[in-house]
Parts: C-alpha cells; sequence; structure tokens
C-alpha cells in the first residue's frame, strides 16, 4: 500500500514534467505539414508509458551512482548533481525519440542538427525542474516517506 501512495504522489509531478517537455520538443522538430496536438499526444503517450518506467530506473541507478562516488559531499551537492544528471539523460533521449517521432531519420546530420535543438531547447526547463525536484521536493518527499513508514 505504501508504494501505491508514492505512485500516486509522484505521479502528477511526472505527467506536468512529461506534459510540458514533449510540447516543447515536439513544437521545436515538428514538420510544417503535422498538426501540433495529434504529434505531441503521440510523443506524451510514449513517453509516459516506455520513459516513464525508464526514467525511474534510470532515477534509481544514478542516485545510487552519485551517492558512490560524491559521497564526501554534502547532501544539497549529491542532489544537485543528481538532478542535473537526471535532466541530461532523460533530455537527451527524450530528444532523440520526439525527433525520431516527429521526422524519422531522413538523415544522420538532419536527425543530429534536430535532435540537438529539441535538446537544446527543452533543457533549460529539465534544469530547472532537475534543480525545483532537488532542491525542494526530493528533500521533502524523502522526508514524508521516512515519516511514513
Amino acid at each position: 500500500m505504501n508504494h501505491i501512495k508514492k505512485i500516486l504522489i509522484l505521479l502528477p509531478v511526472a505527467m506536468l514534467l512529461i506534459g510540458l517537455l514533449t510540447a516543447i520538443m515536439t513544437s521545436v522538430s515538428i514538420l510544417p505539414e503535422q498538426a501540433f496536438i495529434p504529434t505531441w499526444l503521440s510523443a506524451f503517450t510514449f513517453a509516459f508509458l516506455i520513459m516513464l518506467p525508464f526514467g525511474g530506473v534510470t532515477f534509481y541507478f544514478v542516485n545510487k551512482l552519485v551517492q558512490r562516488i560524491f559521497s564526501s559531499l554534502s547532501v544539497l551537492q549529491r542532489n544537485v548533481i543528481h538532478g542535473l544528471t537526471m535532466a541530461f539523460i532523460m533530455e537527451s533521449v527524450l530528444a532523440l525519440i520526439t525527433t525520431f517521432n516527429n521526422q524519422g531519420f531522413p538523415s544522420l546530420e538532419l536527425f543530429v542538427k534536430e535532435a540537438s535543438l529539441s535538446l537544446l531547447a527543452a533543457l533549460p526547463i529539465g534544469i530547472a525542474m532537475a534543480c525545483l525536484m532537488s532542491l525542494v521536493i526530493k528533500p521533502r518527499l524523502e522526508a514524508h516517506f521516512s515519516s511514513a513508514t
């Protein structure tokens, strides 16, 4: 029951983040003849069904790695490193997938250019969200979940 409660608390935040980032990436990488809403819904659905579980697993392993490598740093510093690493990993994967979903793979050069534009457009928001998650939300959730057990 405790795991369900955690999921229900984290799900709205994850859905908001996925919706926002896929909307930005879709708007950057969409072709002129494509309609935005159906294209974005396709990217959002994929991100929700595939990237959300992938992000959860990645979050766990990145957290373990940051704890091990940066054990001498403060909790705050480790949280920031963890958040920035997660932002870059998840934004990169989302940019590649969204670009492929919207444009296919016409050529390596064009694909890399468009995926890079998507990444650069969404990365500032991803970094801002990572800082918010690392500095505010994650510590509060950890405190909430540790007091609930």
